[in-house]
């Protein structure tokens, strides 16, 4: 069993993924952690300020579907930009739980506002918010479970989550 997270930049991916994969015994896999690996501990907005941001998806996706590729019993925290790359996302919505962290914009513009800047695609043309906006119809449009984190605690919306992925399943069964 795979399980993805998705949901914008500051939802939550990376904490509830090191923790649900230490609950559910899964390898957690950090897009952003294996895209700095692979050009020598680079920070992630460098190597976007490098690439462009057409070339760093494609890159990112290249990464990802590499190390996942054939791989089960994997907690994956992709960037957010996952939803622009077609192949990359199809890749993780035919292996895995596809799981969106839904979080309020404004949670989302605090958490970010807290942080040094982040490589966040679309946002040398558009606003956080316009960014939020188009996204968040896409996120929930390829997810099998949505969880909205609004006033919950990480405990309980990582609780929800085991919940769900923890329901049998035969194979060939709709997730």
């Amino acid at each position: 069993m795979n399980i993805t997270l998705v949901g914008m930049a500051g939802a939550g991916k990376s904490y509830l993924g090191k923790k649900l994969s230490e609950e559910l015994g899964l390898e957690w896999v950090d897009s952003d952690a294996l895209l700095s690996e692979a050009f020598g501990g680079r920070e992630i907005q460098g190597i976007l300020d490098e690439l462009g941001e057409e070339e760093y998806l494609e890159t990112e996706g290249k990464i990802c579907l590499d190390c996942t590729k054939g791989k089960d019993n994997l907690l994956l925290s992709p960037a957010g930009s996952i939803i622009y790359n077609q192949a990359w996302l199809k890749h993780a919505q035919d292996n895995s739980i596809m799981v969106y962290l839904k979080v309020p914009y404004e949670t989302i513009e605090e958490r970010l506002s807290k942080v040094p800047p982040r490589a966040i695609i679309g946002l040398d043309k558009k606003s956080l918010r316009e960014l939020y906006d188009e996204r968040h119809p896409r996120y929930e449009e390829c997810a099998d479970l949505i969880v909205d984190t609004h006033g919950r605690e990480s405990d309980k919306v990582a609780q929800m989550v085991l919940n769900f992925v923890r329901l049998p399943r035969r194979k060939g069964m709709p997730v």
